[in-house]
């Protein structure tokens, strides 16, 4: 592969990164598991396929370094300890019986197969069949969830690991282009936010054509988000806020190394514009995310920045607290906002600021406050179900059947929950299930702590091993573009706590490019 050519690949990952939930007709879900919702799926599969194809050619001369050895190996780790927890999971599984007696639209496939083994004088009770069926049906799935899983970040990896600068430079041309295409569709929401006919014809012809509508039969995602909130290109306002922890920080350092003074200023305005779509999101992913990164800025600054640089990260303090109160009087003279005739005095911007805290990050902690219920069920549901089964949990893709017996009465009284169970009591437990709202919860569920300690283990590394490069680096240039690295992937980790990873491939894209910065030689002027 020529070496542009990849670069271009490499580009339109990152880019393609804003574009999360494309419509279920180019979905390659046959393919591509948790990435074929992502339109980063297409170039990632032409780059995927083309290295292997590459490899094919060199297999003469090709040989596996001390890192390949080392990933392959944890590779066999991370498969081993999921295999067998999904086969354990299928050995303790009480749910046959309810599969077997619900909707039969679940399993009119097993019914066929059982009347050819009948046909050919095969007797197999239907509960051993279902659990056969069962395996077949989920192993496919879970081969390409493990793929993929590695298949990425490796390849980003292996593209750039002799080249950093290269690839960081392309990483950050892709955030820079996806947050332009972020702010510029932020201008047809807020028209629509602000009750103009033409805003809402141009988002109900241009959000069919971006990303799915009222997916799998449900209301989610709506053609035009009804609540108080923007959402721009992504299919809920909460999406754009965990994108926003993985580009964020690239944009500041961007705007960090930069000497030219007119780019300088386009990036003030970029940061500027985006930070103000952000708030005006009004979701509580995204402030929560925005103001840990902020302060992960300060301690980095306060430990390792030189006086120079101090004066652009209080620019960026200053960008962001001038985006905050603007976005506060945008939202307040919205429709369905505080009343245009009262006059605006100090005590209202007060009461402005406060109530947007407490609605966004006050909230976080508060069962009852709006998606809380939902959200907090589910990680109260996971939890116990890890409880139960702790070492390897319940087996991946097998956790939906033991939800509903895991939610409290509260939880159950939430409207979401409600619909969650009813959806899975008239679809059946195969074809219809619970939202994961948690990274890492989900994982404690279907794979236990032994699951749970193999997943963490390149998080943990990547994360330690960025931390002594920032300390040991001996070039500021090198120094600054590890600490924004690392505040982009802590924000993306961070996320996975209420959220799936996979909402983006932002995880999967930094793993990737970070295993290379840390493995590459220390670089010297």
């Amino acid at each position: 592969m020529s070496i542009t050519f990849r670069n271009k690949l490499f580009f339109l990952i990152v880019l393609f990164s804003i574009f999360t939930q494309i419509p279920n007709i180019i979905q390659l879900n046959f393919l591509g598991s948790f990435l074929a919702k992502s339109l980063s799926f297409y170039p990632i599969l032409f780059g995927v396929v083309y290295f292997f194809y590459d490899r094919y050619k060199q297999k003469d001369n090709f040989n596996l370094s001390k890192s390949d050895n080392i990933f392959l190996k944890y590779i066999s780790i991370y498969f081993f300890v999921l295999i067998i927890s999904f086969i354990h999971g299928l050995m303790i599984y009480p749910y046959y019986d309810d599969i077997l007696s619900g909707p039969i639209n679940q399993i009119d496939k097993l019914f066929s197969v059982q009347r050819i083994l009948v046909s050919l004088n095969i007797d197999i009770s239907e509960e051993l069949l279902l659990r056969i069926w069962m395996f077949c049906r989920l192993i496919k799935g879970f081969i390409l969830e493990t793929f993929w899983y590695f298949a990425v970040p490796y390849i980003i990896y292996d593209w750039y690991k002799h080249n950093v600068s290269e690839g960081f430079s392309i990483l950050i041309k892709g955030v820079i282009g996806g947050v332009v295409l972020i702010c510029v569709y932020n201008v047809f929401d807020i028209m629509y936010l602000s009750g103009l006919n033409i805003g809402a014809s141009i988002l109900t012809t241009l959000n069919p054509i971006i990303h799915a509508i009222e997916s799998n039969g449900t209301w989610w995602p709506p053609i035009v988000w009804n609540e108080k909130q923007l959402r721009s290109l992504f299919a809920e306002p909460s999406y754009y806020g965990i994108y926003a922890s993985f580009a964020m920080p690239l944009i500041w350092y961007s705007f960090m190394v930069t000497t030219n003074k007119l780019k300088n200023v386009w990036l003030s305005i970029l940061i500027f514009l985006f930070t103000f779509g952000l708030f005006l999101t009004n979701a509580r992913t995204g402030n929560a995310l925005f103001f840990v990164e902020l302060i992960l800025l300060v301690l980095f600054s306060i430990w390792r920045y030189k006086k120079c640089n101090l004066k652009k990260v209080a620019t960026i303090f200053f960008l962001s607290i001038i985006a905050f109160f603007i976005s506060i009087g945008v939202l307040n003279i919205m429709p369905g906002g505080i009343d245009k005739s009262s006059e605006i005095t100090q005590k209202n911007i007060n009461g402005l600021v406060v109530n947007y805290f407490q609605d966004n990050i006050g909230s976080l902690s508060n069962v009852d406050k709006r998606s809380n219920r939902a959200r907090f069920a589910m990680l109260e549901s996971n939890i116990a179900i890890g409880l139960d089964y702790p070492i390897l949990g319940v087996g991946k893709s097998l956790r939906d059947a033991y939800v509903p017996a895991y939610l409290s009465e509260r939880s159950r009284a939430d409207g979401e929950v409600q619909y969650w169970i009813k959806n899975q009591t008239e679809k059946g437990i195969l074809k219809s299930g619970f939202p994961e709202l948690g990274e890492y919860s989900s994982r404690f569920a279907t794979t236990g702590i032994v699951g749970i300690i193999v997943f963490f283990i390149p998080i943990i590394y990547l994360i330690g091993s960025l931390f002594c490069r920032i300390r040991l680096a001996k070039y500021q240039y090198e120094q600054e573009r590890c600490i924004f690295f690392f505040i982009s992937f802590s924000g993306i980790v961070i996320s996975g706590i209420g959220d799936v990873l996979s909402i983006t491939c932002c995880y999967w894209i930094l793993l990737g490019l970070g295993y290379a910065i840390i493995t590459s030689p220390y670089e010297r002027k």
